[in-house]
């Protein structure tokens, strides 16, 4: 349609604050915040009627402030209010405030520019400028690979969500000394500051769905000196791409710390991958109640390493107490998978085992225990193996206890249950052939610590019922063996003997002719 009249068109300029009423249809720009009007021809003076027109210098959020949840998607506008008529008003700025993204505050993402001024700031602004609740809300990592060059300090009641350990990375490529991430007060101060200008030890922090990674042999992720810290679906990548032969610099995928100020406690770790570091994680201070849950540890020289360096004084007096690795998997772990050396109610339950203890080179190549637990008051239970029998001897035990005083306890594949210097087998079946010499299959090895066996036996053949104790005092150069035992119906013709060869004690049998039987027995072992 041709444009018949414009009957005028006028402007002006001035500043926001004195720009005057506009005509109808005049425009005014304010030269100060570059911001355009219309004039509406208002006759309610002295209230100007000038509507601004957006540009790319409007305050949207400002001039559409008032937001109200309805969900329409869902088929109906959702209440809000006690009734429909009143629904709840927000901002739109309260809205739009209540995620806040680490991009909000300069971080990109991008795997090359340095995030770590960006990602500290966000921390610092959202959980340590202000010890107050109200500013405590979670800091989304939006997906992508954050670069830092130095230590990213996640203070006290921080809260820190992923998109998922796949996609949000951080990650450290440079020169940094380490860690790539560690716990803080809630003023941010870490290490020795830890506590000063009257801050909060590291408390309350929540991390989910981040990978934090390194390519440098450093530790990748320290707690240290915190307390009700959890851990979910994250990754702790170092830099090794290969199985380490030894410990190297030392370094961890997760370090755990105290101090003689504050002890860590209540730490938990769930679903989360530790790999590719000297250790998967080392503990050796004081602390309380850290837990690995449904974790997965691989391509490390040892999986964890607890209480090596306990000094007898504050902060490593005993080392660890209550320290959990449960429902874990564990693979490409060139020493043991487990080691404790010091630190009270160690536990290990329902773990599985797969290349460990092996020098990388798999079942047939034993190296050392695949679980070894030197100190007393240390568990295993229901934690399951790759290695054979086979593999299994004094030096390279499935699972290898404490055998002084205090006892350890552990259940382990066909070796029964391990109670200190105590080793109760499973009980075990073995048919009695009639009129018969031959092998029990029952062996014990002659060169080890299997020198005192026990027996408990029962034996039933033609409606008859045995039950004794064979006591076995064997090396490779004699054998003895004292049967103590009692009958209900007669004798059952059964007499035990011992041959020995390639250091290797055989239990045999004899039966007279009667009829088949059945040895029923159960094996301790006293070290």
């Amino acid at each position: 349609m041709a444009v018949v009249q414009i009957s005028r068109i006028q402007h002006r300029t001035g500043v926001s604050d004195n720009l005057p009423q506009l005509a109808r249809g005049e425009i005014g720009l304010a030269v100060d915040t570059r911001k355009v009007y219309i004039g509406n021809g208002g006759t309610n003076a002295p209230t100007v009627e000038n509507l601004e027109i957006l540009t790319n210098r409007s305050d949207v959020i400002a001039l559409a402030d008032i937001y109200t949840y309805k969900d329409s998607q869902i088929g109906f506008s959702a209440q809000t209010g006690a009734s429909s008529l009143t629904p709840i008003e927000r901002s739109l700025q309260d809205k739009l405030d209540d995620i806040a993204s680490v991009r909000d505050f300069g971080a990109v993402g991008d795997g090359v520019t340095d995030d770590t001024a960006a990602i500290n700031r966000a921390l610092y602004e959202l959980f340590a400028r202000e010890q107050i609740n109200r500013v405590r809300r979670s800091l989304l990592f939006p997906g992508g690979k954050y670069l830092v060059s130095d230590t990213i300090k996640i203070p006290a009641y921080a809260k820190l969500v992923g998109e998922g350990p796949d996609s949000t990375f951080i990650y450290s490529a440079g020169d940094t000394t380490g860690p790539v991430s560690q716990t803080a007060d809630s003023l941010q101060q870490v290490d020795a500051s830890v506590g000063s200008n009257s801050a909060d030890q590291p408390n309350s922090i929540v991390v989910r769905g981040i990978t934090f990674q390194t390519e440098e042999d450093i530790d990748v992720f320290l707690v240290d000196q915190a307390s009700s810290c959890y851990f979910e679906n994250c990754n702790f990548y170092g830099a090794k791409t290969s199985i380490p032969t030894g410990v190297g610099n030392s370094k961890a995928s997760v370090r755990v710390k105290s101090s003689t100020t504050y002890n860590t406690k209540h730490v938990n770790f769930r679903s989360c991958v530790i790999a590719k570091s000297s250790f998967g994680v080392v503990a050796d201070n004081d602390m309380q109640s850290v837990l690995f849950d449904g974790c997965r540890f691989y391509t490390s020289y040892k999986g964890l390493k607890i209480g090596e360096n306990v000094t007898g004084s504050a902060p490593s007096l005993v080392g660890p107490t209550a320290f959990k690795v449960i429902n874990s998997h564990f693979d490409d772990i060139y020493n043991s998978g487990i080691h404790v050396y010091n630190g009270p109610h160690f536990n290990s339950g329902f773990n599985y085992f797969a290349d460990v203890a092996n020098n990388g080179l798999g079942n047939g190549s034993p190296s050392t225990h695949v679980i070894n637990l030197q100190v007393g008051g240390a568990y295993s239970l229901g934690d399951c193996f790759d290695r054979p029998d086979s593999d299994d001897s004094e030096s390279t035990r499935r699972v290898n206890v404490d055998t002084g005083n205090v006892a350890s306890l552990a259940t382990d594949n066909s070796g029964g249950v391990k109670f200190g210097s105590y080793i109760r087998g499973f009980g075990t079946d073995f048919a009695l052939a009639n009129n018969t010499s031959a092998s029990t299959g029952i062996t014990f090895s002659s060169n080890s610590d299997q020198y005192a066996i026990e027996i408990e036996y029962m034996i039933t053949r033609n409606n008859k019922i045995r039950q004794g104790t064979m006591r076995i005092t064997h090396d490779s150069t004699a054998q003895v063996i004292e049967d103590d035992f009692s009958e209900n119906n007669g004798d059952v013709g059964v007499t035990f003997s011992l041959t020995n060869g390639s250091d290797i004690t055989t239990l045999n049998y004899t039966t007279d002719n009667q009829t088949t039987g059945t040895l029923h027995y159960a094996v301790r072992t006293i070290r």
